[in-house]
């Protein structure tokens, strides 16, 4: 009998806040690939917290990577607009606040995917739109918009949720410039420290 085995491995590393109920960033890691270039998923809300589970949406979004890019992926990175765990199906709509925290992986990432000549597949469906409009989001879209790419639109042109996808989707550039929302994001207020 001949056969060969191939041993592959993927690190997955999660960054949460200290009581676990926002997920900033998880990355997968593929070993193997030494010279492929890093790629981002931007979803609205993060689906669950267990590191070794991957849900519909990361694993289409990889099969979309993998279709539309001549070099491999070494590092995939799924972010969100909102980084508050959904414990179901039953997300809020909307979200008011702006999270520095979570903008700060957001941007970092955008960067690291640049540099690295890779991609990034938005999909945060209409859930995402009022966060989407939120002027720091808007700006730095604006500066990555030639690397972004969704599976189609909602009415109100927000790129369609990820796990719509199947193998023959094909991808197309994503437009910063969808219908914006009627409402305001407010900005999120850190505390005073009262020690001082």
């Amino acid at each position: 009998m001949n056969t060969h085995i191939e041993e592959v491995t993927i690190r997955v590393k999660s960054i949460f806040n200290e009581d676990k109920t926002k997920r900033y960033l998880r990355t997968y890691e593929f070993t193997d690939v030494e010279d492929g270039v890093i790629c981002a998923v931007i979803i609205y809300s993060p689906r669950m917290s267990d590191a070794f589970l991957s849900g519909t949406t990361t694993q289409r979004a990889y099969m979309l990577m993998q279709n539309h890019l001549s070099q491999p992926v070494r590092e995939m990175r799924v972010i969100s607009l909102v980084p508050t765990l959904a414990i179901n199906d039953n997300l809020p709509y909307v979200e008011s606040q702006l999270d520095e925290t979570n903008y700060h992986y957001v941007e970092e990432t955008l960067q690291e995917v640049e540099a690295s000549g890779g991609m990034i597949i938005v999909g945060w469906g209409s859930p995402g739109r009022l966060m989407h409009h939120a002027t720091s989001y808007k700006s730095l879209f604006a500066d990555y918009e030639s690397n972004m790419y969704c599976i189609g639109t909602t009415a109100k042109g927000e790129p369609q949720q990820i796990r719509m996808a199947n193998e023959n989707t094909v991808l197309e550039a994503f437009n910063n410039e969808s219908v914006k929302p009627k409402f305001r994001i407010v900005k999120e207020t850190k505390k005073e420290d009262d020690s001082m």
